[in-house]
């Protein structure tokens, strides 16, 4: 579980996923991960207008919680993530399994502070 500080990011986050996966098929977006929930947030906003979408990370990736980026449009978003000396790993799902592409964060244990 989060900090309590991150729950509203958390609601807005849950809320939005599930609005996108009734009006789309997620599965076909590249997901892009960071190594905790703050780094996720700078990368929500950094992206805004970059056509992404931004849901809780996905259990089948991490468990406990985080922000995951999503998009179809991998190499830009990698360029501006870089740029900005963001780190991140990207996950695909393929037959009905998450497959990580590339990357390596240590993503880090949330909980309640």
């Amino acid at each position: 579980m989060a900090e309590l500080k991150y729950l509203p990011a958390g609601i807005r986050l849950h809320l939005k996923e599930i609005i996108y996966k009734i009006n789309d098929n997620l599965d076909k977006y590249y997901y892009f991960v960071f190594e905790d929930i703050p780094t996720g947030l700078k990368a929500e906003k950094l992206l805004k207008n970059e056509n992404i979408k931004s849901i809780p990370t996905p259990n089948e990736i991490f468990k406990e919680c985080g922000v995951a980026i999503l998009t179809d449009n991998k190499e830009k978003i990698k360029e501006i993530l870089n740029k900005n000396n963001i780190n991140f790993e990207i996950w695909k799902k393929e037959k009905n399994k998450f497959k990580k592409l590339e990357g390596n964060v240590d993503i880090k244990v949330c909980s309640i502070k």
